[in-house]
């Protein structure tokens, strides 16, 4: 019998062979869904895989080759490993440094320049394509069977991505040249999950829930924890290109009672022609209540333009849909959705499709998402919906309360809501601005609301130009303590429609105009100008805070701005240690300091950064870089180097020192 060993293939063996390419695509994942070991498994002794930053090495055990249908997809190992990890992101290692302190047990190795992520395992799951494939070579080795079937029931339980198939089909289908990688380690200190994708590479613990859950569900699942997170391909500034961009959403919802049909329209432009299969966010179940079975959404249906029926592929909140055939880059899909998914929170008389939440097929990439929306809503009675956008029509059909908007700018996030509410509206010039109360008529609190919005408008459009909507919609939502902006609406809690009612809207009203400037705001900081990942999201909330401070000081005086100053400036300390801002999304562990220390870098050291540039370069200087900033994005995507940028452009000083040391470092700006 030969030597026992992995010898790897000189030839490059991808996933995407062209036979293979040939089978549909629910076949392929009828496959992959439930991949089988070859018949025999190999010896395996000293052997090394590399991709990317992370190094495998097999010392000692078997191997056996993964098959999906008849085809290759990887291999699976069982015996004596050890891995490196290297990243070589200098920004990212303080978070490198605190999230392996706070939920793994692997060993780290950091100095100024890189991290080292090292451990020992006892088998890995290696599939994917795009890379130098090793080849199994002899046979007889040790049988692997039950330690495989062991590996599978274990990350069958893992939640927070798609599926495993999804993966392996972007990559035969979509991306055939890329190098993409998902290897699933067991044995060692922690269970771990390695991704290598077309855009960037990720190293993952995989552990129960970090916080109570009294649901047998959630506490039987898995989920991942984040170590690091390097781009491919790009540097960390540059944001992920996207598979394919939403520019379009044209949609009819109908809702009675927790029920709903969605048929929706979407227009689509993929960013390469060989990009024949789409993956989606798409939610697919939402457990509202413990131990309660999940209320679902289900894709009943995918066609063309011409109503041929697409395949796709619907589960774990992730949708592939299968276009091969459709010419060109740019083309439409419909999609008819239907499910108990209106949940109204609490017990309440409202429901609503929440701001980013995939309630429709959306891009992953945030890049991807600038569309402008068609939509037509159809409530039961007594229930009335509210959408973004110019109001086309409000009518009552029969048992139903219909209104229909368009919204002719291109958004990132859109949203609905509905339920038992009162409206109060009042008209201004070109803008509208209604106030929804909750269950009763509260006309004293709309009026107020509305004047103070119209007031607070006319101070956002003196540094930030024409406020962007003609509508704005604010609603009340029945609980405390936060707000949130859709485009052209206002999510806002009962403190602000009862201020003095009870001692628990005493406690919440502290700061209620701080936290209805900072929404405002939002229709620049999000809408006007756009994120293109969670890394840049301080653009909309550091900036969203710095504007509404600017609101206040104008119409309150510098008392409350020194106040929110010194405010930021003592809760940054929160999270400067911790990561820096583009990673303010990045930290893990106990859920109460990781939301801390998230805060404190978006909505404290963000906005202070804002403060001192706003400090050094004087008043004149500083709103004419932020007026301009805004006319200079209008509806489109911006970075923190077009922020550097234009800062050096009009003050003639070179600030990418600056962003280097305060925004993509720890340092607290002086």
């Amino acid at each position: 019998m030969k030597s026992a060993k992995f010898l790897l293939s000189l030839a490059l063996v991808c996933l995407a062979l062209p036979a293979f390419a040939a089978a549909p695509l629910t076949d392929f994942l009828a496959a992959a869904d439930h991949p089988q070991l070859a018949a025999d498994a190999s010896p395996v002794s000293n052997v090394s895989f590399t991709v990317g930053h992370m190094k495998i090495k097999l010392a000692s055990g078997a191997a056996a080759r993964v098959l999906a249908g008849a085809d290759t997809v990887g291999f699976f190992f069982k015996g004596n490993g050890s891995f490196e990890y290297e990243s070589t992101d200098t920004a990212e290692l303080p978070v490198v440094n605190h999230n392996v302190k706070a939920i793994a047990h692997v060993k780290l190795a950091a100095d100024a320049a890189r991290a080292v992520i090292s451990d020992n395992f006892t088998e890995v799951l290696i599939v994917g394509g795009g890379v130098p494939w090793p080849e199994l070579a002899g046979s007889g080795g040790t049988a692997v069977n039950e330690a495989f079937k062991a590996h599978e029931e274990l990350f069958a339980r893992l939640y927070g991505f798609g599926p495993r198939s999804h993966f392996l089909a972007l990559q035969k289908f979509s991306f055939p040249a890329a190098k993409m990688i998902h290897a699933e380690f067991m044995g060692g200190r922690d269970n771990l999950l390695y991704l290598h994708d077309y855009s960037e590479e990720n190293l993952w613990t995989v552990a129960p829930l970090r916080r109570f859950s009294d649901d047998k569900r959630m506490q039987q699942r898995l989920y991942p924890g984040l170590l690091s997170q390097q781009p491919v391909g790009r540097d960390r500034a540059t944001a992920p290109r996207p598979a394919f961009a939403l520019s379009a959403v044209d949609y009819t919802l109908i809702a009675d009672g927790d029920n709903a049909k969605l048929e929706i329209t979407e227009t689509i432009t993929r960013s390469a022609p060989s990009i024949n299969v789409l993956p989606f966010a798409m939610s697919d179940e939402r457990i509202f209540r413990a131990n309660v079975a999940p209320r679902k959404y289900n894709v009943r249906g995918v066609t063309d333009e011409q109503g041929r029926a697409l395949p796709f592929d619907h589960h774990r909140s992730a949708l592939l849909v299968d276009t091969t055939g459709i010419a060109g880059p740019t083309f439409k899909l419909k999609f008819v959705i239907d499910g108990d998914f209106l949940v109204r929170e609490g017990g309440d008389n409202a429901w609503q499709l929440g701001l980013g939440s995939p309630w429709m097929p959306l891009p992953h990439e945030w890049l991807g998402q600038a569309f402008t929306i068609h939509s037509l809503v159809k409530v039961k009675k007594p229930f009335i919906a509210f959408a973004p956008g110019t109001t086309v029509k409000r009518a009552e059909e029969g048992d139903f309360n219909v209104v229909e908007n368009v919204l002719d700018k291109p958004v990132q996030f859109t949203t609905v809501q509905a339920g038992k509410y009162v409206v109060y509206e009042e008209k201004k010039g070109d803008r509208t601005i209604r106030v929804a109360t909750y269950g009763l008529r509260n006309d004293r609190a709309a009026k107020q609301l509305t004047s103070l919005a119209f007031s607070f408008i006319e101070e956002l459009e003196i540094f930030l130009g024409p406020f962007p909507f003609n509508e704005l919609n604010i609603i009340q939502m029945n609980e405390y303590g936060n707000g949130q902006a859709p485009p052209g609406t206002m999510y806002i809690t009962n403190e602000a429609f009862n201020p003095t009612q009870s001692f628990v809207d005493q406690i919440f009203s502290e700061g209620i105009n701080e936290r209805f400037a900072h929404e405002l705001a939002h229709q620049y900081w999000g809408y006007v100008v756009r994120m293109p990942s969670s890394e840049e999201q301080w653009l909309s909330e550091s900036f969203a805070e710095y504007s509404a401070a600017i609101v206040l000081k104008r119409l309150r005086g510098d008392a409350v701005y020194n106040r929110l100053v010194s405010t930021w400036k003592s809760r940054a300390r929160d999270g400067v240690n911790v990561a820096p801002i583009p990673y303010a999304n990045r930290i893990e562990g106990d859920y109460m300091m990781s939301f801390i220390a998230r805060n404190a870098l978006l909505y404290s050291k963000g906005p202070y950064l804002l403060y001192t540039l706003h400090k050094e370069v004087g008043d004149t200087v500083f709103l004419t870089f932020l007026k301009s900033y805004t006319k200079s994005f209008n509806f489109k995507y911006s970075t923190t180097k077009d922020v550097a940028g234009l800062l050096g452009f009009i003050t003639k000083k070179d600030y990418k020192p600056f962003f280097e040391q305060y925004y993509w470092g720890t340092a607290m700006p002086q």
